[in-house]
């Protein structure tokens, strides 16, 4: 197959995406699974954002639950850091370990955002640096561990809890020195 037929493909998946039809979205949406591209997570955040259909919404679940593409880590990453609203943020972190992606490499972003969001955004950030596996540079760990600190000192509420225990599982992390 050509890339033009490939591309023109992919950009009516797209397009499709935006239909009235639930049917035609949901079909889409299955499409992507084949033909999909790291880029179409954008599109399929916003689809989530503005759907109202109970039916579309679970598919889309199941969808970013599934993803493997380790590619997709950025775009989340973009798509976390850009979100203003609260839940959704949180539901984006969840899908970091939910599909199982590693994103170890955003770990300082992780973090800012659990000190800056609320409390069940410190439990998704917290769930995702359990499922890291690698090993970090002392000075990066030493950044978070001061930026935790401040937060801990800063929060009086119940989300100051689930800093101290970020901040525990930041120490536990495999540090190089």
């Amino acid at each position: 197959m050509t890339a033009t037929k490939t591309d023109n493909r992919y950009i009516n998946i797209i397009k499709s995406l935006t239909s009235d039809k639930s049917k035609e979205v949901l079909t889409a949406i299955k499409q992507l699974r084949k033909h999909g591209k790291p880029e179409a997570i954008t599109n399929l955040i916003s689809l989530y954002k503005t759907t109202k259909d109970a039916e579309i919404k679970e598919v889309l679940e199941g969808f970013f639950f599934d993803l493997k593409d380790q590619t997709a880590t950025e775009v989340l990453i973009t798509e976390i850091e850009n979100e203003d609203d609260v839940a959704l943020k949180t539901f984006l972190i969840s899908i970091l370990w939910q599909s199982s992606l590693d994103a170890s490499e955003h770990i300082h972003t992780l973090v800012t955002q659990a000190i800056k969001g609320d409390y069940m955004t410190c439990v998704e950030v917290m769930t995702v640096m359990d499922s890291f596996e690698t090993t970090f540079q002392e000075e990066e760990i030493q950044d978070i561990d001061f930026d935790l600190a401040d937060a801990i000192d800063s929060d009086d509420g119940e989300k100051r809890d689930i800093l101290i225990t970020l901040k525990n599982a930041l120490a536990s992390l495999n540090v190089e020195f």
